[in-house]
């Protein structure tokens, strides 16, 4: 029996947990036996509620946990306020034994604070990716859809724990049961976990010509040391001013325009949510000095970059717009820096 138990923190990702359960149950159903056993932690309270309000009720305490194959922790909307001295050392014991532990989502950010991570290759959702990787620098933070490796597993959230659980069940079972799993999930495809997640411009949306979109995600790749647009036309197969009439076309702005979108929306995220020093966040995002990345800020965003990181909750203006070309969920169009997805 092939056991996993899930560290469920307050606020998780309710499509993350029960997506992942159902993918094991369901190959369960293939099997003379059932392969696969799941088990509920907490390390709060037994009923442990969801970002969308429905609870989960937990089976075992997490400091009662001793015997898996596999600990992911699930983690929240804020995992900072969930943050627990008893659980980090737990988890810290468990990779210093050599166990296979892995996160989902916000997870990341727990066995970040930990160290159980330091070192390895760990995916955080796109949203939360700069920020965790500068609070984490012995963390090797990527964008693919997930990782997995011999004793670190992760993935970006929602439906990603799909992929993960069917590279699980390939790699424990063999492809043509992971096949059959999917497709009694009606999924569409089979991800692995060289791909990469959707990003900030391009996000889903199906309709933006390859070239466009892997434009995008060049200028996504690139911004701490930006590259030319010419150098981003070639690597798409066309020329500048083929690319520039795409992205008028479906932007109604030039390729340099959304670059320099993608760029300043990666400095309002780490503004919003890090205390990371200006000048660190300026050559982060690829300019070559303070005065030059404050002025395209302004022009961008309305105020300074100083100003941004003022504002008091509930202040608004053009700066607050909530669009995907800026690189912000929801939940943080609001000044609080603990609220990371």
């Amino acid at each position: 029996m092939y056991k996993v138990v899930f560290l469920l923190t307050p606020e998780f990702s309710l499509t993350n947990v029960s997506t992942a359960v159902d993918t094991l149950r369901v190959a369960n159903t293939l099997l003379p036996q059932p392969r696969y056993k799941w088990l509920i932690a907490s390390d709060t309270e037994r009923a442990v509620p969801s970002s969308c309000g429905l609870t989960i009720a937990a089976e075992i305490d997490f400091q009662e946990v001793e015997d898996f194959d596999l600990l992911l922790v699930c983690g929240s909307f804020k995992p900072q306020q969930y943050v627990k001295d008893q659980t980090q050392r737990r988890l810290r014991r468990f990779a210093r034994y050599g166990k296979f532990i892995g996160s989902m989502e916000a997870g990341a950010y727990h066995l970040a604070l930990s160290g159980a991570f330091d070192g390895h290759s760990v995916t955080a959702h796109y949203a939360n990716l700069p920020v965790y990787a500068k609070l984490f620098p012995n963390v090797s933070f990527v964008s693919n859809v997930f990782t997995f490796a011999e004793k670190r597993v992760s993935c970006a959230g929602g439906l990603s724990s799909l992929d993960l659980m069917l590279h699980l069940i390939k790699t424990d079972l063999g492809i043509n049961v992971a096949i059959r799993c999917a497709n009694l999930l009606q999924a569409p495809l089979m991800r692995d976990e060289k791909e990469s997640q959707s990003g900030l411009m391009v996000l889903s949306d199906g309709k933006l010509p390859t070239s466009i979109h892997d434009a995008c995600r060049f200028m996504e790749q690139h911004i701490e040391n930006p590259i030319s647009i010419e150098q981003i036309a070639k690597l798409v197969g066309l020329s500048r001013r083929q690319l520039d009439r795409l992205f008028e076309r479906y932007f109604s702005d030039t390729a340099s325009d959304i670059y320099m979108t993608i760029r300043l929306s990666r400095a309002r995220k780490l503004l919003r949510s890090t205390r990371l020093d200006l000048v660190a966040i300026s050559d982060a995002c690829g300019f070559g000095s303070y005065p030059n990345f404050s002025r395209a800020y302004r022009k961008m965003f309305g105020w300074s970059p100083t100003r941004e990181r003022r504002q008091p909750s509930g202040d608004s203006n053009k700066s607050m717009r909530l669009m995907p070309a800026f690189d912000l969920h929801p939940d943080q169009t609001q000044y609080a820096p603990d609220k990371l997805l």
